[in-house]
């Protein structure tokens, strides 16, 4: 493969990976399956040992699944995700939204220091990669994903002319993204989702006390779940399950996962009384929702939502005092209460406390991912 002196690919390569992009986005597939292709398409252009992709929440950026093949192993991803969601490091997602960048590689970002990033100290040299690229996949407004390139340690870095060259791609494979987002939207446009938030009631033993019948229409749906994730004890859905003994143990719990129909689905557990019963409100996850279900069961108002998504794309008091057009003062204001609302003690915490409860435990675990980018179960 032909480079410029700058390490630019060779203009027919990366014209045939564009091409071979735009024929895979013409198929409209999942996410997963876009992801998949792209491991086949990027290293003809931009020389990498593997290739990850990401789907991130628009609103929060944190992940909510991918495709992980050749990536990071399972049992380095928890420390992986301590350094993403608690500690500085080079080339977080929200720093390369935020200051505008489509692209950007660890070498680069640390001048050729990578010793200086504990994700290279702690998780790429002890597992033998070398360099990675990051690339934001961002149309006009929204950010629908991203790619994770992944040299090996005895590999040069990446060059300024590929990650130049990621740049140039992505804007193609952000495209294809959000259309597999709309595609999986508008086949189930004239489905019979419930109109209303269906409610179950728990027992304190666990069994059910009660279903409305827009309960029963969405239990109905979740146990087609696109993970393929079976249906727990009395054929109820794993999430709901999930979602009840937890807010049995801790008050309240909320769950915000990809439904089986391409759609984001909600569910906001609370305990009902000291015996231990338990409401679930099932309800498809609305725009409000973004900043993350969680958050409305801290009873957090809209204002102090508006800080916690601003602190969560990693802003400054004197950034979101800015955005939000009021005074720093008031920000911290806000922000003490969203602590004292979560928990939280610190910008850190209160990312683990929006994260961990549902990513940690399936990495943990080791379990691979589903089509869409949840994880199975075990023994799947």
């Amino acid at each position: 493969m032909t480079r410029s002196n700058t390490g630019l690919p060779g203009g027919a390569a990366l014209r045939r990976a564009r091409t071979s992009i735009e024929r895979l986005c013409l198929g409209l597939p999942d996410p997963m399956t876009l992801f998949s292709g792209l491991n086949e398409i990027i290293p003809a252009a931009v020389a990498a040992d593997g290739v990850c992709g990401l789907t991130l929440d628009p609103a929060t950026l944190m992940h909510t699944g991918g495709f992980h093949e050749k990536g990071v192993p399972h049992t380095h991803l928890p420390r992986l995700l301590d350094i993403e969601y608690g500690e500085e490091d080079v080339n977080h997602f929200p720093h390369l939204v935020r200051t505008g960048r489509l692209a950007a590689g660890l070498w680069q970002a640390t001048r050729h220091r990578p010793h200086t990033s504990c994700r290279y100290r702690d998780v790429y040299r002890p597992t033998g990669m070398g360099d990675e690229m990051r690339v934001v996949l961002r149309g006009r407004h929204t950010v629908w994903g991203a790619l994770v390139l992944h040299r090996g340690g005895d590999r040069a870095p990446f060059s300024e002319g590929e990650i130049a060259a990621m740049e140039s791609l992505a804007p193609t494979i952000a495209e294809g993204l959000r259309r597999s987002y709309l595609r999986h939207d508008a086949a189930t446009a004239d489905s019979q989702d419930p109109a209303a938030p269906g409610l179950l009631t728990f027992e304190p033993d666990g069994g059910i006390g009660g279903v409305t019948p827009s309960g029963q229409l969405w239990l109905d749906r979740l146990g087609g779940t696109p993970d393929g994730t079976p249906a727990g004890p009395g054929g109820l859905p794993q999430p709901v399950l999930h979602a009840s003994r937890r807010a049995r143990t801790t008050g309240d719990a909320s769950v915000r996962l990809y439904g089986a129909a391409g759609r984001w689905v909600s569910l906001t557990a609370t305990r009902m009384d000291t015996a231990g019963r338990v409401a679930v409100i099932i309800q498809p996850s609305r725009p409000e929702h973004t900043i993350g279900i969680l958050m409305e069961a801290y009873d957090l108002t809209s204002r102090e939502q508006d800080v916690a998504q601003l602190v969560v794309y990693g802003m400054s008091d004197t950034e979101i005092s800015q955005r939000l057009g009021i005074s720093p003062y008031t920000v911290r204001d806000h922000l003490k209460k969203v602590f004292d609302k979560t928990g939280a003690n610190s910008r850190g915490r209160l990312l683990r406390i929006l994260y961990f409860g549902h990513y940690q435990p399936g990495v943990e675990s080791g379990r691979a991912m589903g089509a869409f980018g949840w994880f199975h179960t075990p023994g799947r």
